[in-house]
């Protein structure tokens, strides 16, 4: 994932700043004075001096895709990472390294999202948008500290901090839980009562994945109901087993009454 963060940038860079051909190199190298030492045409450095991960952005709620055959599918978000680059020009004159770096922070203030037609690699399929962000130039270390290490000469830079994701967990194949049952007895009592949690979907009869937002259910005979989220679900708690007249009223249409037994192995409604 971070070489796919280095080529984005290299993409946003060369298009936004812009950048001629072959009139600035792009280095994700350490600047290192070996390094430097080599260089024989302007060179814009992005050096990755840091990565973790960002808590705040931190999701752990799995995210359920039903698939054709009724099985379901868990995707655990993906963790967004910090990855702070140190940003610096190297030329002949600090006249143009100048130049290169006021280019490149006027493209840092223009973006605070990688856009996604410069995204690279497995960033092109990510469903969270590419961050950035500009810091201060010790937001990690002190920059003298920094070019000491790099047993170079101090350098004007920037930093620059992209949040990305990062894809760690394999997804959870298995079957959809629609019934849980709950049983109550007294104790020294043969009494018992079984009730039930259902749940299901309101969706476009021929596209099972197209749910109905806005729709109220009601329990004919009880006081359950409920009106579907956006993606269609609906849930109903303390569900008396048997079979129960449901009254489904879409947005804007009329009601209709449909017969479900509790408990069933599906309980979606096509509308």
């Amino acid at each position: 994932m971070f070489n796919d963060v280095d080529e984005s940038l290299r993409a946003l860079l060369i298009e936004d700043m812009p950048i001629e051909r072959n009139e600035i190199d792009i280095s994700f190298d350490r600047p290192t004075r070996e390094w430097s030492g080599r260089l024989s045409k302007p060179t814009l450095n992005l050096f990755l001096m840091d990565m973790r991960e960002h808590p705040m952005l931190r999701n752990d709620v799995p995210k359920l895709v039903r698939q054709a055959d009724g099985t379901g599918v868990q995707h655990i978000p993906a963790r967004r990472i910090d990855l702070t680059y140190v940003v610096t020009a190297w030329a002949r004159e600090a006249s143009d390294e100048h130049r290169i770096l006021s280019r490149v922070l006027a493209t840092m203030f223009r973006r605070d999202t990688i856009p996604e037609e410069h995204l690279a690699g497995q960033l092109q399929h990510a469903d969270k948008n590419v961050l950035a962000r500009i810091m201060p130039p010790d937001h990690l270390t002190k920059p003298a500290d920094f070019w000491g290490v790099m047993d170079n000469e101090l350098h004007s830079n920037l930093t620059w901090v992209i949040t990305a994701p990062l894809n760690a967990f394999a997804p959870i194949e298995g079957p959809l839980v629609r019934t849980a049952e709950f049983r109550f007895t007294r104790p020294d009592s043969d009494w018992m009562e079984n009730t039930f949690h259902i749940g299901g979907r309101v969706h476009v009869a021929d596209d099972p994945e197209a749910g109905i937002g806005g729709v109220l259910i009601e329990v004919l005979g009880t006081t359950l109901r409920d009106t579907t989220g956006d993606d269609g679900a609906f849930l109903f708690q303390g569900m008396p087993a048997g079979e129960r007249t449901w009254r489904i009223t879409p947005p804007e249409a009329e009601a209709r009454e449909q017969t479900i037994q509790v408990p069933s192995e599906n309980y979606d409604i096509h509308v």
